[in-house]
């Protein structure tokens, strides 16, 4: 894969604005943080966590639709989004909900892509999320560091569930226009193993 300075700068930020996020929603937000007491030491342990963890769902979410498209010659960048990057820090900051924006892929092709290879580019983000959640799911079940591969499987299938949300200009609208059937698998095993995920919490 080919990136630009000003891709490597935009990835970089957006996973640490990201980060910054879910580790806020995770705590309660504002909220949560002011009504706890947090030891001190515990602190740079959580952050390196989200890092790691937000970095394998939301990079490899964005590394794999910029591969594909990569794969069938199109040009492909990612691009962060200001606002979003905003939104998300403020809306995890009350404790309520992520949002979890912070750019996309930008893709020029000449307009030559076909709808199969458009969904392709599409799906590769969303299933690629499934796939680690799945891999952190089956880590758990064997014993490995239960707590920090729960979160990992929570967050990327939050991620793909949200991804997939048939609504502009989610993943999911393109997918379910594409092919309605797809959508409905992976949309429903997205949603039914992050509900399997919360209940093990």
């Amino acid at each position: 894969m080919e990136f630009s300075q000003r891709e490597i700068n935009d990835l970089l930020i957006s996973w640490i604005v990201l980060s910054g996020a879910f580790a806020l929603f995770g705590r309660g937000g504002i909220p949560g943080l002011l009504r706890r007491t947090w030891d001190p030491a515990q602190i740079p342990i959580y952050i390196v966590q989200m890092l790691v963890i937000v970095g394998s769902a939301f990079v490899l979410h964005e590394l794999s639709h910029k591969y594909v498209a990569q794969k069938y010659g199109t040009w492909a960048e990612y691009q962060k989004w200001d606002w979003g990057l905003l939104m998300g820090l403020f809306i995890s900051a009350t404790g309520f909900f992520i949002f979890a924006t912070p750019g996309a892929v930008m893709i020029k092709s000449g307009g030559w892509l076909t709808p199969e290879i458009e969904f392709k580019i599409t799906i590769a983000g969303p299933a690629t999320n499934i796939a680690v959640g799945l891999f952190a799911l089956l880590i758990r079940a064997a014993g490995y560091f239960p707590n920090f591969f729960l979160f990992l499987a929570m967050i990327n299938l939050f991620l793909a569930v949200f991804n997939l949300l048939p609504i502009p200009p989610m993943d999911g609208l393109k997918v379910l226009r594409y092919n309605g059937a797809l959508w409905t698998v992976t949309f429903g095993l997205s949603v039914v193993l992050l509900i399997v995920t919360y209940l093990r919490i």
